[in-house]
């Protein structure tokens, strides 16, 4: 197998070559900010589904309240 930017290195070459990581500490703080982030993205897109919802809702109410019975013949202003 070999690299497509560095031809001709072997699979047993990138094996071998040492790869630095952060001390387990670091490693562990950066776990823990990028769960943090995730969970503020998972309440975001809960809000925004909840929000896309209402929406599609208030589409639907629209139509049904300008053309209900008990308001005919008036006709509201949608702003």
């Amino acid at each position: 197998m070999y690299g497509q930017g560095r031809p001709h290195l072997s699979f047993d070459q990138l094996k071998a070559t040492p790869v630095a990581l952060p001390p387990v500490p670091e490693q562990e703080r950066i776990v823990a900010e990028v769960d943090r982030r995730l969970s503020i993205v998972r309440e975001v897109e809960a809000e925004v589904d909840a929000n896309l919802k209402r929406a599609q809702a208030l589409r639907q109410a629209v139509p049904q309240r300008m053309f209900a019975p008990e308001d005919a013949g008036v006709i509201m202003a949608v702003t």
